[in-house]
C-alpha cells in the first residue's frame, strides 16, 4: 500500500454525563477509516478520560486517502444494549500531503454532536506515511497546493499561470434517500456530513489531477459550492486557476508526490526553473517567470519542452527564441524567461478565464466591464441525475456565452471570474460573471514592460535625448521624465477601452483619458477584481449596494421557468441601473469588487449587488444626475436639490478634491462636471463625433413616468455611515493606507418575512443591518468595514434570509513597539448578542491560543511565514426544543460560535494561528415553529497559515 495513516488517542475532556446513576461516562472511541475500524479501550466512569491509546494504523490507497475523512467517535459503553452516542470528529488528511505541510495533525477537538452541539473534547494525534506512486494511471493528486486566495500567496511568487479549472461531482443526498421513509435525525446528518466531506475530497483530487496534467502545482481563487438538489442530488461544483508557485527564496515548492500521471518519474528540482535566469533578473531581486520545462522518460535530466492541449482549455507551449521578445528600439538584450504560456497563445485556450482578483504587476492591461450569463433549467428534465454530463453541458453552454461577450468588447480573458446557483423545487438559476480584461501572461518579467509603448511616442523622447546629449547636458532627467511618463502610462492603460468607438457591438460614450490625453476611457467602469495597486484614484471608496424585489406567479415546470427567464433581463437591468444612479450621486466613476447575486423562491424573485465605489483620475468627471419627467412638481424639485446636495456632501465626506488640472477644458463652475476631454492642441486626433454645444451633454438623466418611479428617489438616498467609520467589500479601501490592524470579524444572520414587493422594503432592511453594526462598532471609531459580503436566500415562501460577513480593521497609527495593538481572542466571535471589547481593551495575545479569523487574504501588523492547507469543514445542526435555545436567533447563534470553535481547533491542530480568506459559502436555516424543529447546514473555508505579528 502506498500510504500508511497512524492514529493515537490521547486523552478526553468535559464529557457529558451518559449514566445517571452515576453521574459519569463510560467512554471510548472508534476510529473509522474507509472499511477499516479500531477502537480503544472502555477508560470506565470519568468525563476526563486518559486513553493514551497505542499506534492504530490503517494502510490504504493514496486516493482514498484523498477522498475520505478521518471519523473519530466517541461513545459511551452499554452492556445490555447499544452504545450511545456523544459525538464525532472529522479530520481532512490533504494538508498532511503537503511538501511543506504539517508533519502530524495534533490537538484538542471539539466533539460534535448534530442534534446537540459540541460535548466536550478529544485529543489525538495523526501521521501520515506516504510512499510515492510513479505509475502513470494513478488516481491520487497528492501534493497540489489549493489556495482559497484570489491571489499569489505572500510566501509565494508565480512561475507560471496555466488557465481555468473545472470539475463536479454527482452523488445522491441521503435526505431523500432512506429505504424505508423513517427518517433518523442523528442518522441522517451524519450521512450527509459524512458525504460531504468525501465528495469534497473527491472533487479535489480530480482538479488535482487536472492540475498535474497541465504542468502547475496548485490552484489560486479556489471556489467549491454545494448544489443541493434535492431528490435530484447533490452536485459539488469545483473552479479556479491553475498556476506553478515558487517561494520567494528561490526554492520551488512541488511536492515529491506530486508526480504528473503522464510521467514515468518524478520531476527533478532543477527542472522546475529554467536554467537560463539572468543575472539582471536575480539581482533585481524581483521573482521571474520561469520557462517550464519537463524531464524526458528516456533522457532524464534533460529538459524537454512539450506541446500539451487539456481538456479543460489550457495549453502549455515551450518557449520559442522568436515572438514579442525583440523591442522597437532594437538592440542586443539579455534573455528573459517568458512563461509557461505565450501572450499569443491565450486566444487558444476554450475558456481564458481566471478566479483571480489580484494580478502581479504588469499582468493587466485593460479592464473593459462586467460580464455576466444567467440561465434557467429544469432539474426534472435530467435523463440520468446520478451523471455529470447534464450538468457539464449546462455550465459549458454559460462559459460559452461568457466568453463570447468578452470577445465582443475586444478582451481576450475573462479575470475575476465567479460561479453560482439558486434552487427551488425543480427550477435552478445557473449564473456566472466575471470582467473582461486584456492580459499579458508575460508578467513582470516579459519584454513588453521593459520598452516604451508607441503611445508614449519613443522617437520623439530619443530625438529629445540626441539634442540634450549634443549640449553635453545630464540625461538624468530626461531618464526619470521617462520613467514618470511609463508609470503614468501603466496607471492609465488599465482604463483604456481595447476596442475602436465606431466598431463598438454596443452604444458607448468615450472620452479622452485625462492622464496621458491620447487613448479612450469610458465614462464609468464596472469590475469584479480588486482595484489594481497601480491604479491612481482621488479621495476614499464607498460601499454601494442596489437590491430588487418581485413577486410572480406559483406557478410549474416550463411555464414558470419561462417566467423567471423572462424577469431576469430587466431585474440585472434595474440592478445596473441603481448602481449607476448611486454612483453618480457619490461623485465617483468606478465600481471595484461587484458581486452579483439573483435568488428565487415560491413566489418570489429577489436580486442585491454590492461594489466598492472609487473615483478613477484617468476617467471623466461624473455627470449630475438630473430628474426628469412629465410634470416637475415642486416635490420633484426638492427631490432635484436634495441631490444637488448630496453630491457635494458626498464630495467632502469621500474627500473629492478634484481640481481643474486634472481635466484639460473643464467647466468653471463647480456644480457643472467636466467631461474629461483634452483641448490640447498636442493631441494626436480630436474627438469630432461628439457634439459639446448643443443640448445638455453634462447630465445623468433619472426619468420618472411612472407612479412607481416615484420610490426612486428614497431607494437611491442609503444612509450613510457614521462619522469615522468606512466601508468597503475590497480587500483594501481605496484612498486609505492607515489601517494598522484586525480587531473584529463579524457574521449578521436576520430572517423575516416581506410584506410588500417593493424594493424599499429590501432596501430597508439591508440598510438596518448595516445601521445595527455601525451601532456594535461605535466603539471601535476610526475604523473600516472590509471584506462585506451579503448573502441572499429564500427559505419558504415571502421569507427572507439574508448573511452579512465582514471584518473590523482598526485606523491609526502603531504602537511604541513598532507594530499595531491587535486582538485575536476576540476576533472570530459573532456580533450578534455578543459583548465586543473595546478600543482600548485590544492588545496583543499572550497565549498561544488565540486563532485570529479573517475574510481577508493578509493580517494587518502581521507577517505570513508559511501557509499549512486549505480547510473545508461542512457542519450540521438541528434542534426539536428551538424555543427553548432561544428562538431561531439563539440557535443560530450558538450554532456559528460552535462552528468557529471547531474551525479553531483545526487552524491549531495544523500548527497554525491564523485563518484567512475565510468564507462562509453555504447557510441554510429551515425551521418548523409548530414542531419547535429548526435545521442549519453550515459550510465554511479558508487557508491555514502561521502568522508573526509585530513583523
Amino acid at each position: 500500500m502506498p500510504a500508511k495513516v497512524k492514529v493515537k488517542i490521547v486523552a478526553g475532556r468535559n464529557l457529558p454525563v451518559m449514566d445517571r446513576a452515576s453521574d459519569l461516562t463510560d467512554a471510548f472511541v472508534e476510529i473509522r477509516f474507509c472499511n477499516a475500524t479500531h477502537k480503544t479501550d472502555v477508560y470506565r466512569k470519568s468525563l476526563n478520560p486518559q486513553w493514551n491509546s497505542e499506534w492504530f494504523k490503517f494502510e490504504v490507497d493514496d486516493e482514498d486517502l484523498q477522498d475520505e475523512p478521518l471519523q473519530i467517535r466517541v461513545l459511551d459503553y452499554d452492556t445490555y444494549s447499544s452504545h450511545d452516542s456523544i459525538g464525532k470528529v472529522y479530520i481532512d488528511l490533504n494538508p498532511l500531503l503537503w511538501q511543506d505541510g504539517p508533519p502530524s495533525i495534533s490537538g484538542w477537538f471539539p466533539i460534535y454532536d448534530t442534534m446537540h452541539g459540541i460535548r466536550g473534547d478529544i485529543n489525538l494525534i495523526v501521521k501520515v506515511d506516504l510512499f510515492t506512486d510513479v505509475n502513470r494511471y494513478r488516481q491520487s493528486s497528492c501534493g497540489v497546493y489549493f489556495f482559497g486566495t484570489a491571489g499569489c500567496p505572500e510566501v509565494y511568487h508565480l512561475s507560471a499561470i496555466y488557465g481555468f479549472v473545472e470539475e463536479l461531482v454527482v452523488n445522491d443526498d441521503p435526505e431523500y434517500k432512506w429505504i424505508d421513509k423513517i427518517r433518523t435525525p442523528r442518522a441522517s446528518n451524519e450521512a450527509r456530513q459524512r458525504l460531504f466531506s468525501k465528495l469534497s475530497g473527491e472533487l479535489r483530487r480530480k482538479i488535482g489531477l487536472k492540475v498535474l496534467e497541465m504542468g502547475g502545482n496548485a490552484i489560486l481563487g479556489y471556489q467549491q459550492c454545494f448544489d443541493l438538489e434535492g431528490e435530484s442530488g447533490i452536485v459539488v461544483r469545483g473552479i479556479g486557476t491553475v498556476v506553478a508557485l515558487a517561494k520567494k527564496d528561490g526554492d520551488a515548492p512541488v511536492s515529491p508526490h506530486s508526480v504528473s500521471p503522464i510521467r514515468d518519474c518524478p520531476l527533478p528540482e532543477d527542472s522546475v526553473l529554467s536554467s537560463n535566469l539572468t543575472s539582471d533578473n536575480q539581482s533585481s531581486g524581483k521573482p521571474a517567470m520561469a520557462i517550464k520545462t519537463f524531464t524526458s522518460p528516456t533522457k532524464a535530466g534533460v529538459p524537454a519542452p512539450m506541446l500539451r492541449r487539456s481538456s479543460d482549455s489550457d495549453i502549455s507551449v515551450s518557449v520559442s527564441s522568436s515572438g514579442s521578445g525583440g523591442g522597437p528600439g532594437g538592440g542586443t538584450k539579455p534573455t528573459i524567461p517568458k512563461p509557461a504560456i505565450q501572450p499569443q497563445h491565450i486566444d487558444i485556450m476554450e475558456f481564458p478565464f481566471f478566479t483571480l482578483t489580484t494580478f502581479p504587476e504588469g499582468f493587466l492591461i485593460h479592464l473593459c466591464g462586467v460580464v455576466t450569463s444567467r440561465s434557467v433549467k429544469l432539474l426534472d428534465k435530467i435523463h440520468n441525475p446520478d451523471e455529470p454530463e447534464t450538468r457539464d453541458a449546462w455550465w459549458s453552454e454559460i462559459r460559452t456565452e461568457i466568453r463570447s461577450h468578452a470577445r465582443a468588447m475586444g478582451c481576450n480573458s475573462v479575470i475575476g471570474y465567479s460561479e453560482q446557483t439558486s434552487i427551488c423545487d425543480e427550477i435552478i438559476i445557473l449564473s456566472a460573471m466575471g470582467t473582461g480584461a486584456v492580459i499579458n501572461l508575460g508578467g513582470e518579467s516579459g519584454p513588453s514592460f521593459d520598452v516604451c509603448t508607441m503611445s508614449l511616442d519613443r522617437q520623439t523622447f530619443e530625438r529629445e535625448r540626441d539634442k540634450l546629449n549634443k549640449l553635453h547636458i545630464d540625461t538624468t532627467l530626461a531618464n526619470q521624465l521617462h520613467r514618470e511618463n511609463l508609470d503614468t502610462m501603466k496607471s492609465c492603460s488599465m482604463c483604456h477601452v481595447p476596442y475602436n468607438e465606431n466598431t463598438a457591438p454596443f452604444p458607448v460614450t468615450l472620452s479622452k483619458c485625462a492622464l496621458c490625453r491620447k487613448q479612450r476611457v469610458p465614462d464609468v467602469l464596472f469590475t469584479t477584481v480588486e482595484p489594481p495597486s497601480k491604479l491612481r484614484t482621488i479621495g476614499k471608496g464607498s460601499f454601494l449596494q442596489a437590491r430588487i424585489c418581485r413577486f410572480k406567479k406559483e406557478a410549474k415546470s416550463e411555464s414558470n421557468a419561462k417566467e423567471i427567464s423572462d424577469n431576469l433581463p430587466f431585474m440585472e437591468y434595474e440592478l445596473h441601473k441603481q448602481l449607476m444612479c448611486k454612483l453618480k450621486l457619490r461623485g465617483m466613476n468606478a465600481l471595484f469588487g461587484l458581486h452579483v447575486q439573483i435568488v428565487v423562491g415560491e413566489t418570489l424573485l429577489l436580486a442585491i449587488a454590492g461594489a466598492t465605489a472609487v473615483y478613477i483620475e484617468a476617467m471623466p468627471s461624473p455627470h449630475l444626475p438630473k430628474l426628469i419627467g412629465k410634470e416637475l412638481s415642486c416635490s420633484r424639485n426638492l427631490s432635484q436639490k436634495k441631490i444637488l446636495d448630496l453630491i457635494h456632501k458626498n464630495k467632502e465626506l469621500y474627500d473629492l478634491y478634484i481640481t481643474d488640472t486634472n481635466y484639460m477644458g473643464s467647466s468653471s463652475n463647480p456644480e457643472t462636471p467636466n467631461t474629461g476631454l483634452s483641448t490640447n492642441n498636442d493631441s494626436d486626433e480630436e474627438m469630432t463625433d461628439l457634439d459639446l454645444v448643443t443640448g445638455n451633454k453634462e447630465s445623468f438623466i433619472l426619468e420618472i413616468d411612472e407612479e412607481d418611479d416615484e420610490g426612486l428617489n428614497s431607494v437611491l438616498m442609503d444612509s450613510q455611515p457614521p462619522k469615522g467609520i468606512s466601508v468597503c467589500n475590497t480587500n483594501c479601501m481605496p484612498g486609505l493606507d492607515n489601517v494598522v490592524s484586525n480587531i473584529q470579524m463579524f457574521t449578521r444572520v436576520w430572517r423575516g418575512e416581506l410584506m410588500s414587493n417593493n424594493c424599499k422594503e429590501v432596501s430597508k432592511i439591508c440598510d438596518n443591518i448595516l445601521k445595527s453594526l455601525f451601532f456594535k462598532l461605535r466603539h471601535m471609531i476610526p475604523c473600516v468595514l472590509m471584506r462585506l459580503h451579503f448573502d441572499v436566500e429564500i427559505p419558504d415562501d415571502d421569507i427572507v434570509q439574508i448573511t452579512c460577513n465582514g471584518i473590523c480593521m482598526e485606523l491609526g497609527q502603531a504602537n511604541e513597539k513598532g507594530f499595531a495593538e491587535h486582538d485575536h481572542e476576540n476576533s472570530a466571535k459573532q456580533l450578534s448578542g455578543s459583548k465586543l471589547k473595546t478600543k482600548n481593551e485590544v492588545s496583543i495575545p499572550s497565549d498561544e491560543t488565540s486563532i485570529d479569523i479573517s475574510p481577508l487574504p493578509y493580517i494587518a501588523g502581521a507577517q505570513i511565514d508559511k501557509y499549512l492547507g486549505n480547510l473545508n469543514i461542512f457542519c450540521i445542526r438541528e434542534s426539536t426544543s428551538i424555543r427553548e435555545d432561544g428562538g431561531l436567533s439563539g440557535f443560530m447563534h450558538s450554532f456559528v460560535s460552535e462552528m468557529l470553535a471547531v474551525v479553531r481547533s483545526h487552524v491549531q491542530s495544523l500548527g497554525g494561528n491564523a485563518l484567512l480568506s475565510y468564507k462562509m459559502t453555504e447557510c441554510i436555516l429551515l425551521d418548523n415553529p409548530h414542531k419547535n424543529q429548526g435545521q442549519c447546514l453550515l459550510n465554511v473555508c479558508g487557508d491555514v497559515v502561521q502568522a508573526t505579528y509585530g513583523s
